[in-house]
Parts: C-alpha cells; structure tokens; sequence
C-alpha cells in the first residue's frame, strides 16, 4: 500500500512539473487532472492561473463530458476560449528584452513594532508597525523612471466561489488577490525604505498609541497613478514619474477568511 502511495505521489509531481513547464492548459490536460483524482476547485484554480488551449467545439466539450468534467469546469473553458489570450492574472511590466514579465508576489519576511522605553514626560509615544522584505533590491528591475503596468483580473464567479468555500484551503491556492479584486483600485503603491546594515526594504504598515491605533499604509505615502481599461479584466497603470528606489505594490482590498495579506508585489527603478 505505501509503494502504491509513493508511486502516486511521483505521478503527481511530475505531472504538475510538465504542466508548470508548459504554461499551457488544454482539454487534454484537463482531462489528465481528473484521470488522476483532482477535484473541481484545483482544476477550475489551475485553468485561472496558467494560460490555455481549450478547443470548445461540440466534439471537444463532448469528450470532456464523456471524461466526467463537471458543468463548472465546463463553462470556464467555454469562457477562456472565446478570450483566445493569456489567461494568467498578476502584474506585469514590461522587461529589458521589450515582453511582459511577471511580478512574483514576495513574501514579508517579518514585522517590528519600535515599542522602546514608551514612556516619555508628555505619555507613551507612538508605535509603528514596519513590514519587511528581504534584499536591498527587488529581483525585478527597470530601466525607466515611468512604467507601465498591465493588471490582470479574474473575479471568480458565483459557482466557483461556491466551490471554493466547500472546497476550503484546497481552492484559490495561487494569485487569490487577482480573483478576489477586480481593479487596480484596491491596490496602494508605496516606496519602499532601504536599511542597508540590515539587507532588508520595509514599509510601515500600521500605527499605534495609548489613545488609538490603525492598520493599512498611511494614505500620505501611497503614491499616484493613472488607471486605462484595456479589456473587462486588464488594466494599464502607469505610475507619476518614480525616482530611482524600491517600490511595492501592496494589496489593500478585503482579506478573505483563512487568507494572510503577507505578499506584496515589489520592483526597482534603476
């Protein structure tokens, strides 16, 4: 029984590094996912995050039917067929070879709260919460004081999130923050500031006080941009002129329970 567990477990794995190499879903490897005992919610999150291939003539959905793919699963690739484009939601900006690249979400590597000796002759002074990230400079350069960015959306539907609170920890499992917003309105962009003795950027996050206390970046150091709907779900946002820094892209919209905002999507300007 442990042999056979093993020998499902290297199935698998392989299947999803052939799929991750590829990029490309298609009917063929939905039908692959289901062969190999994935449910709805994992295949309906993979079709969102990866870009597809779906043949949706009659003889196709037919044959995925005969497989035993769900009405869901059926729809969404009826969906993605008709965009006929790049599917995957995220950031991109445009790299140094002139093609869209993506921003890997990075994970905060930890907070700090300067809760020193508190109290001074007028009370207790202020504490800010600083959200860190590791490096003094981002994985994702650019040579220009004024990008552009390409926002992609996704908003589940009714029925997949349905799916997904039935489904719990199993859905949404990757970029949730471009299924659950629907513009770049409900992210803010801030500069990041670099502690170099540290080899780390931070941000503060939060204040508070003896009187009051508050979470979210200071609306004062967000910084502008300007927002152009290319499609229902892209977006271009190109930022006022950045000097030359870390920046971030800090999701500032409803968390959804079970969910830790801790990624942001940070680039420098060189």
């Amino acid at each position: 029984m442990k042999f056979k567990h093993v020998i499902v477990t290297f199935i698998c794995c392989s299947f999803f590094s052939v799929l991750t190499a590829q990029e490309v879903i298609t009917n063929e490897s939905v039908i692959q996912m289901m062969e190999l005992g994935f449910d709805d919610a994992m295949i309906i999150d993979k079709i969102y995050t990866s870009d597809v291939k779906f043949d949706a003539t009659i003889a196709g959905l037919g044959k995925l039917k005969k497989a035993g793919a769900s009405s869901e699963v059926l729809s969404l690739i009826m969906e993605k067929s008709k965009q006929n484009t790049k599917s995957k939601t995220g950031i991109y900006f445009v790299n140094e070879d002139g093609e869209d690249e993506l921003i890997q979400p990075a994970v905060f590597s930890g907070t700090n709260n300067n809760q020193v000796a508190q109290k001074l002759v007028s009370g207790l002074i202020n504490s800010k919460q600083k959200a860190r990230l590791p490096r003094t400079q981002s994985n994702n350069v650019i040579n220009t004081d004024r990008p552009e960015f390409t926002f992609i959306f996704n908003p589940a539907t009714t029925e997949v999130d349905n799916l997904q609170n039935t489904q719990g920890s199993q859905a949404g499992l990757l970029n949730w923050w471009f299924r659950v917003a629907s513009n770049p309105n409900e992210f803010v962009l801030v500069k990041l500031k670099v502690k170099e003795r540290q080899n780390l950027r931070e941000v503060i996050t939060g204040k508070s006080s003896w009187i009051s206390s508050s979470s979210g970046v200071d609306p004062k150091l967000a910084i502008g941009f300007d927002i152009e709907e290319i499609e229902g779900n892209k977006f271009k946002v190109t930022p006022t002129s950045l000097e030359p820094g870390e920046y971030a892209f800090l999701y500032q919209g409803q968390v959804p329970q079970g969910r830790q905002n801790q990624s942001v999507f940070d680039f420098s300007i060189q």
